[in-house]
């Protein structure tokens, strides 16, 4: 496995909880437990069309939305999340080398439009720029729709991580994961095996869409 798939994983972990600390530690008198998160939450999204091939001009949807209300895994009861200081998580955007059997940065293959909801970029690390900061957005839901524009042609996989949130405002240790599932029915794996000559895992199994983009 090479050296960028471990550290694409590794990211895949930890960048939700970064992108949350750094948007909103200890704002409007909200603390988290730094012990781990208080509340634990199980929310999804979906890419449409589902399609394994899309030509240069297409659009791929990413959708994600749920309740306010939500059922905590932790401790079985409904927490309302409403009056929170921010829900977000990370985005990544990678090409497959078939040659190098890798994945690489592909942010500058697609152009990336909200219509619910907004990002940050990520600045670029060694030019390795592929993800984005999701932050969603609250009306009667927490919701992201982002149309993700196809540029270039090439094998792809797009990936959200789990998402955080720092708390509930005025309520310290009410801070929150988000485990993500992208439901589609076919994320086109074999797309990721033939490109990498291996299966993917359980982690990307839950989180990525594969594609092709001739």
């Amino acid at each position: 496995m090479s050296i960028i798939i471990k550290n694409l994983k590794i990211i895949f972990l930890i960048t939700a909880t970064m992108f949350i600390s750094a948007l909103s530690c200890n704002k409007e008198g909200t603390k988290p437990c730094y012990s781990g998160a208080r509340y634990s939450f199980n929310v999804t999204s979906e890419f449409s069309p589902q399609l394994e091939v899309y030509n240069v001009g297409d659009t791929v949807f990413f959708k994600s939305t749920f309740p306010t209300i939500l059922l905590d895994a932790i401790t079985n009861t409904l927490i309302d999340y409403s009056n929170n200081i921010g829900v977000g998580g990370t985005f990544t955007l990678s090409s497959f080398d078939t040659i190098a059997k890798q994945l690489l940065p592909a942010r500058d293959s697609f152009e990336l439009k909200f219509q619910v909801g907004k990002f940050e970029e990520i600045p670029v690390v060694s030019s390795r720029n592929y993800a984005i900061n999701l932050i969603y957005e609250l009306n009667n839901n927490f919701e992201i729709i982002l149309a993700v524009i196809c540029k270039k042609k090439g094998i792809y996989q797009l990936a959200i991580t789990d998402l955080g949130s720092q708390g509930i405002r005025g309520q310290n240790c009410t801070n929150a994961g988000f485990n993500m599932t992208v439901t589609n029915s076919n994320k086109n794996l074999n797309l990721f095996q033939y490109a990498l000559g291996y299966p993917a895992d359980a982690l990307h199994i839950k989180n990525i869409y594969c594609f092709r983009v001739k």
